[in-house]
């Protein structure tokens, strides 16, 4: 019988306790906001295959795409209720629910996309952000990538002197803000569904973004310039409730362990190798790159950094990331 509701599975696994290993068949429901084929639904669709692999079939994972089972803020608060079992979120909606978190957003963060692999992939980085979930009931299955961010603008950006007094776009998160205003920008939050019409109208210069949805959405009609500058590696943990991870048998727990962790090398490795694929598209579309020193935009994104390590968990996640090279 496949159980879909966790409290049942949890009853159930305390009524068998000496049954063999992989007894009780699981199912569990996955949720995110993208589409079947882009790399969140990939990346789940692969931790779903381990998963299966590693338990004979016993434990499988239904991924549901594109919202359906609500929006992130959603699909949270679905993992506390049981309603959903696994989600995948923007660093900063879970942030919200777990507000040390938030260094994972800061500006420059991590080197690169490799760097910030190998950091993700570290045990002792793994238990520190697991440290901060457990004080809110969450339990940290993996960490997605949601790409590498860039900046579009309607002139070329060749130094961070060509940012003076440009009207950019950025998430509406205090630290991105402050981000931009430091690079000499004027940061300008607005709706995301609003950028295409802002900058065509003028009422923005320019916004950041990944080489994905600048290309997706054709931004590059209205801003065609394109500094390559990473200044932010995006990520998105895959989390679960922590009840309802710990009323899984051991061995469930560990072999969806192990399948979260082998899913978020594969999604990281899928986004970085489809985000890398955009340049050859975007340069044929007639976008034109720039390659800025990034020095001086890690210099000014510094002291943002430092304001934003408020509490002793934050710094710890900090230098932990900082310390893998």
């Amino acid at each position: 019988m496949k159980l879909t509701n966790i409290a049942l599975c949890a009853a159930m696994a305390i009524t068998a306790v000496a049954a063999p290993a992989f007894a009780q068949d699981i199912t569990l429901k996955a949720s995110h906001n993208a589409n079947a084929e882009e790399p969140y639904g990939v990346g789940l669709r692969k931790m779903a295959e381990v998963l299966e692999a590693k338990t004979d079939g016993a434990a499988t994972i239904n991924v549901f795409d594109n919202a359906t089972l609500g929006d992130e803020m959603e699909s949270i608060q679905g993992t506390q209720m049981g309603t959903v079992d696994i989600a995948v979120t923007a660093n900063s909606t879970l942030a919200n629910f777990v507000p040390d978190l938030s260094v994972l957003s800061l500006p420059f963060m991590f080197e690169n996309a490799e760097q910030m692999d190998r950091a993700l992939s570290d045990p002792a980085v793994r238990d520190a952000i697991q440290a901060e979930l457990d004080k809110q009931g969450f339990h940290l299955l993996s960490i997605f990538s949601a790409g590498t961010r860039h900046i579009m603008t309607k002139k070329p950006i060749e130094s961070m002197a060509d940012m003076q007094g440009l009207k950019i776009r950025t998430m509406q998160t205090p630290a991105h803000v402050d981000t931009f205003n430091a690079f000499g920008a004027n940061a300008t939050p607005i709706a995301y569904t609003e950028l295409y019409g802002a900058l065509e109208t003028g009422v923005v210069d320019g916004a950041e973004a990944a080489n994905t949805n600048f290309y997706s959405q054709k931004f590059y009609e209205v801003a065609p310039d394109w500094a390559v500058v990473g200044w932010l590696e995006l990520v998105s943990p895959v989390i679960m409730g922590k009840a309802a991870y710990e009323a899984l048998p051991d061995d469930m727990k560990n072999a969806l362990d192990e399948a979260g962790l082998e899913a978020g090398k594969f999604e990281r490795a899928t986004y970085l190798a489809s985000d890398n694929a955009r340049f050859a598209d975007l340069e044929k579309a007639g976008v034109k790159m720039t390659h800025p020193d990034t020095t001086e935009f890690r210099a000014a994104a510094a002291p943002v950094q430092q304001k934003y390590l408020e509490t002793d968990g934050q710094k710890k996640i900090f230098e932990l990331l900082k310390s893998v090279k």
